[in-house]
């Protein structure tokens, strides 16, 4: 044992090395009682130890790192446009569809990938945008822009009551609202990637932050759908989401996301050339989205699943093939995984929220969910679960392999899915448990926990390898190519419902669901699981928390 004088002098050198603590931490670890405090002391002292001063001080870390500035133009394109806007707008998708445009589930599926393009199309506006500046600025001008277009297309909707016949009208102002929420997502996104790549160690920490207020943006959008949901009056939600949007024109106008102006010595056409590899690789997803909307527009796609299969295989072996072809290994790797992972989760989600929500009639001794719990009550509780996948991420996942975070993203989705299965054949109620639980339980907390593990360890890891002054593209291939693999899953799907004979016809009242469990098992649980594999073929065996500069400091892409 060591002498303590010997102990003593190693004390004062580690208390010489520590960080002090901050005047508030150590009033809240002050040995004397607050009954010997006053009043306002007591108070700070409270507050020390209140459950959000940690949130407080986490708050404060990022801004002192990476400004007010960038927190608060997060707060407006991601709380109020990514979360309030876009949610208002998706929870009034379902009934606007149902009881005004009177699609049935496969018109409905192929309406929500043609009115996605802006978000496939993503890698062009951020090659766009860091070629081309406007008035000096590569992303201010946009934004604003942007934000006019949407925020007219939400009036337009708000004032005119669209039924059948204006369907095609009606995507349109749909489509030019997602060009505000995508273009806002990608332009700002972009510059939290790029604060993401210059700060590697607090990139998951920036990150999960930004996911925060997402969620909590997502959270009161969909409250104030509940408002027009439970009154009828979906164009209602429209009006109410319209300040909402507007205010994006001012917070990009005036230049509250950090950017300097572009100089005299901006060469686009070296930068191009520079990274030439790259901007072929957003052309190729660019192409590869205008395919994909083609395909919509083909009416042998929906009722021939094995054409559809074979154009689809061709998209994707196209885009996987350009991205392995002409970006660096580990990075085309991560982003081939997305891709293919997302486009194996064969997605036929309309035809589940039409048996979940139609009427005897359609569904008999089905749930009968109405708009209300179907759409505000259970993405609330999905809200919920995507905080607390944040939380989980931030605390055990993002000191952990990424290869762990996606197999754990895929298993948590396979079991959501057979929860779905399990509500469909009625076993819920065999053993007890109503149908509102069981879908809470899988659609909310299961379904919202899965989303999280899914993106965030792919957009943590890709921040640690872009290269400067073409963050916004490096981001929006990620975006794009993942929104591609669902787009090309929800064909997939809907050619897939038609094949097994699920028949919705809303105009005559006639449904048919017999062959949906089969369809579901198949889609859900044998399909997802092949991904698996390819996590250990495809995806780095890298740490999150790993900066990546020196390992990649020889790969130019």
């Amino acid at each position: 044992m060591l002498p303590a004088s010997v102990l003593r002098a190693r004390l004062e050198a580690l208390r010489a090395i520590l960080p002090a603590p901050t005047e508030r931490e150590a009033c809240a670890k002050a040995p004397h009682a607050d009954a010997q405090l006053g009043p306002c002391e007591r108070f700070f002292r409270a507050c020390a130890r209140a459950p959000w001063a940690g949130l407080v001080d986490f708050t404060a870390r990022l801004e002192r790192v990476f400004g007010w500035q960038l927190l608060a133009a997060m707060v407006s394109a991601d709380f109020f446009i990514k979360g309030v806007v876009k949610h208002m707008i998706s929870t009034t998708s379902l009934p606007y569809a149902q009881r005004y445009l009177k699609f049935s589930a496969q018109a409905f599926q192929r309406f929500e990938v043609l009115v996605s393009f802006p978000w496939m199309l993503k890698p062009l506006l951020g090659l766009i945008t860091d070629t081309t500046p406007l008035f000096g600025y590569k992303k201010r001008v946009y934004l604003t822009l942007f934000a006019l277009a949407g925020t007219v297309s939400m009036v337009i909707i708000a004032k005119k009551k669209f039924g059948p016949p204006d369907a095609e009208e009606y995507a349109a102002y749909v489509l030019i609202m997602n060009l505000l929420i995508a273009g806002g997502e990608c332009l700002v996104g972009s510059r939290v990637f790029e604060a993401m790549s210059t700060k590697q160690h607090l990139g998951a920490d920036l990150m999960t932050w930004d996911w925060s207020i997402v969620t909590v943006g997502s959270m009161v959008g969909t409250l104030l759908a509940y408002f027009g949901l439970h009154v009828k009056n979906y164009r209602m939600i429209f009006w109410m989401a319209t300040p909402c949007a507007a205010q994006f024109i001012f917070t990009s106008a005036f230049g509250l996301l950090p950017e300097e102006r572009v100089g005299s010595d901006f060469n686009a056409h070296a930068l191009a050339k520079k990274h030439k590899n790259l901007f072929a690789v957003a052309i190729t997803v660019s192409l590869c989205s205008l395919g994909v909307i083609g395909m919509q527009l083909v009416d042998a796609m929906e009722s021939d699943l094995i054409l559809c299969v074979v154009c689809s295989l061709c998209i994707l072996g196209g885009l996987t093939g350009a991205i392995h072809a002409l970006l660096d290994r580990k990075t085309a790797s991560l982003i081939v995984y997305v891709i293919i992972e997302r486009f194996l989760c064969v997605n036929v989600k309309q035809a589940k929220m039409y048996w979940y929500t139609e009427d005897e009639s359609c569904v008999p001794g089905g749930p009968h969910f109405d708009y209300v719990f179907y759409s505000v009550v259970t993405f609330m509780f999905a809200l919920v679960a995507q905080a607390i996948g944040i939380w989980m991420f931030q605390r055990y996942l993002s000191r952990s392999k990424v290869r762990l975070t996606f197999l754990v993203a895929t298993l948590t989705k396979v079991v959501a899915k057979a929860a779905d299965i399990w509500i469909i054949m009625r076993w819920n109620i065999r053993m007890g448990v109503d149908d509102r639980s069981a879908f809470v339980l899988s659609e909310g907390i299961i379904e919202g926990i899965a989303f999280v593990f899914t993106y965030l360890p792919a957009a943590t890891v890709l921040a640690k390898v872009v290269d400067k002054n073409v963050e916004c593209t490096v981001f929006t291939i990620l975006a794009g190519s993942v929104n591609v693999g669902k787009a090309l899953a929800l064909t997939l799907g809907s050619a897939s419902m038609t094949f097994v004979g699920i028949h919705t016809d809303l105009v005559r009242g006639e449904c048919n669901f017999d062959r949906f469990v089969p369809l579901l098992v198949i889609s859900g649980l044998i399909i997802p699981l092949l991904s698996i594999p390819l996590i250990y073929l495809l995806i780095p065996d890298w740490d999150m928390h790993d900066d990546m500069s020196e390992k990649l400091s020889l790969i130019h892409i």
